[in-house]
């Protein structure tokens, strides 16, 4: 698929399920080597004692599932992950490339991406020419597709860079259907 046919599944997402911009963060890791499974992920990101339940995806709540050959991770509060705070994502990132975007009501938003146990690069406010880490090209590859690769991204442009990246792919039917959620040691 086109990378301008995703923007546009993007952005047409975005307008029916407007809750979204209030925040989110979704986080895709994909494997480099072995498998991974969805109980891995959680287990890295909750730790040893962590549960799942099905849900509605909405309000509070770490949502996680395959998708294409990577786990993605849908946070609709957003700050799963900080990009100040990389340990989070390098631990996931062990054996695997890991692409975290994430934006919030006050505009804020940023991509960060990591492989190999290290974060690579992040982009502060979708802005692409602001990126900064030991290897701000490490998405060149992708950049070069937008039509302009200097300006600050969408959110739909930056959630269709990291499908056309990863295959992982979100959609109102994925978002409409009870999924599989995280749940933290002492959360009820």
């Amino acid at each position: 698929m086109a990378h301008e046919d995703v923007v546009l599944h993007y952005e047409r997402m975005l307008d029916a399920a407007q809750y979204l911009d209030v925040g989110i963060s979704w986080t895709v890791v994909q494997s480099l080597g072995e498998p991974i499974s969805i109980n891995d992920v959680a287990a890295l990101i909750a730790g040893p004692h962590f549960g799942i339940e099905e849900s509605e995806v909405e309000g509070f709540g770490t949502f996680i599932d395959e998708s294409g050959p990577s786990i993605m991770l849908l946070d609709l509060e957003g700050g799963l992950f900080s990009p100040y705070k990389p340990s989070g994502l390098e631990r996931l990132s062990l054996g695997a490339r890991v692409w975290h975007l994430e934006w919030n009501v006050n505009g804020n938003g940023s991509l960060t991406y990591a492989a190999d146990g290290r974060v690579r690069l992040a982009i502060p406010g979708l802005d692409p020419g602001e990126a900064y880490g030991p290897d701000p090209h490490a998405l060149d590859h992708l950049l070069r597709r937008l039509p302009r690769p200097f300006t600050r991204l969408s959110h739909a442009s930056a959630m269709a860079l990291i499908t056309t990246d990863s295959g992982a792919y979100l959609d109102l039917e994925w978002l409409g259907s009870p999924q599989s959620r995280v749940i933290f040691p002492g959360e009820e």
